[in-house]
C-alpha cells in the first residue's frame, strides 16, 4: 500500500514568490486607489486591501514600486474578499491579481527578488 505525503502549498505553486512589501497603486480605469502587495512573483500579486477590492474578473491597471523604480502592469483579478473587522488576522482582505500585461524587464525582477 502506497502512502502519499502531504503537499504544502509552497510546494505546489509554480513560480516562488516574494513575501516582501511592495506599494502599490492600481484601479480598472487608472492608479486611483493606494495599497500594499506582498507575495509577489513572475504571474502575479496579492493586493492587500479591505477597502478597494474589485470583483473577480475585472482588470486593473498598477504601478507596482520595487527598489524606488516605479514598474507598470495589467492584471485580471483572480479572487478578492474582504473580511469583517473581527476576522482581519486570520483572513486577509484584498485581491489575488494574474498579471495580463507585464514587461519582460519587470518578469525578470520578480524572478529574482522571489
Amino acid at each position: 500500500m502506497a502512502t502519499q505525503q502531504a503537499t504544502t502549498g509552497s510546494q505546489k505553486r509554480r513560480y516562488k514568490r516574494s513575501y516582501k512589501t511592495y506599494r502599490v497603486q492600481y484601479g480598472p480605469k487608472g492608479t486611483e486607489h493606494k495599497a500594499n502587495a506582498r507575495r509577489l512573483s513572475e504571474c502575479g500579486l496579492f493586493i492587500e486591501s479591505n477597502r478597494d477590492v474589485y470583483a473577480s474578473g475585472t482588470t486593473l491597471i498598477m504601478h507596482i514600486e520595487i527598489d524606488g523604480t516605479v514598474y507598470r502592469a495589467t492584471g485580471l483579478v483572480r479572487n478578492a474578499r474582504t473580511s469583517d473587522a473581527r476576522l482581519i488576522r486570520i483572513l486577509k482582505p484584498g485581491m489575488g491579481v494574474e498579471f495580463t500585461d507585464i514587461s519582460q524587464e519587470l518578469r525578470t525582477i520578480l524572478g529574482a527578488v522571489t
